[in-house]
């Protein structure tokens, strides 16, 4: 039963699984192969390769289109992100998707590939929820990931999580899968990285029920990650506007 505070569609019919690229290519390949090989075809609906006409390097977009190119066992198309930044990209993402639902992963193998079908079934197993992937439950973890920065990201982790007085565990990890109508009712804000925490804690403040499921993050190995350490202080401002906000105004306000 939804109990969330607005109605939206879940039927499931299939999901839009969309990967933002920078400046990655065999790690772009293999996160595209890996899904292509470990997904049921009937479970996704496309894949979409969020790519930025400015910012993305030519030896990652002739990537790309060599994988669109190619014999796979469902659509696989480059869409050009118009709003700027990562965030942008992904609400992009969700305006063009065509399945029911809209899977959020990066191209950089930080977000495991080879948990992508998982995620899927429970989708179909849960459509009105939000899957979402936690380093920080039994069977997550991290490698390669400093333990400054660790201890840091738990402290973080857990203060918002007493804010927000929820049991998830890791609201900034951008591994998701939402119902897209849902998506496309919220009013977003963030167009750089925090966008990541804003998919988590907007739906929160809706009701909107989550399933937590376990991934190992581990350290790119390819190219440089596009947000600094020190610009996750911006993280702080966007989760107290949202826990501040009234919750019909974090949604599109609809013309009478």
């Amino acid at each position: 039963m939804n109990k969330a505070r607005i109605k939206y569609n879940f039927k499931y019919t299939g999901t839009s699984i969309m990967i933002a690229a920078i400046n990655e290519t065999f790690s772009l390949e293999q996160t595209v192969n890996t899904i292509c090989e470990t997904c049921k075809p009937e479970d996704i609906t496309e894949i979409l390769l969020l790519l930025s006409k400015s910012k993305s390097t030519p030896e990652c977009v002739e990537t790309a289109e060599k994988i669109c190119d190619r014999e796979n066992p469902f659509p696989i198309s480059i869409l050009w992100q118009n709003l700027p930044f990562a965030g942008g990209a992904y609400r992009d993402g969700i305006a063009a998707a065509k399945g029911s639902h809209v899977l959020m992963m990066s191209a950089d193998l930080e977000t495991d590939p080879e948990l992508v079908q998982g995620m899927l079934e429970a989708s179909r197993k849960n459509p009105e929820a939000i899957v979402t992937m936690s380093r920080w439950i039994k069977g997550g973890g991290f490698s390669g990931y400093s333990k400054i920065k660790q201890v840091c990201n738990a402290i973080f982790q857990r203060g918002f999580s007493l804010l927000y007085l929820t049991h998830l565990s890791d609201l900034t990890y951008a591994f998701r899968n939402f119902p897209v109508d849902l998506m496309r009712q919220i009013n977003w804000q963030e167009l750089r990285h925090p966008f990541f925490m804003e998919t988590a804690l907007v739906p929160l403040r809706l009701k909107v029920k989550f399933i937590e499921l376990p991934a190992l993050w581990e350290q790119r190995k390819e190219a440089e990650s596009q947000n600094s350490f020190f610009a996750n202080f911006r993280y702080f401002k966007t989760a107290f506007r949202i826990r501040f906000t009234p919750w019909k105004k974090l949604l599109v306000q609809r013309q009478n």
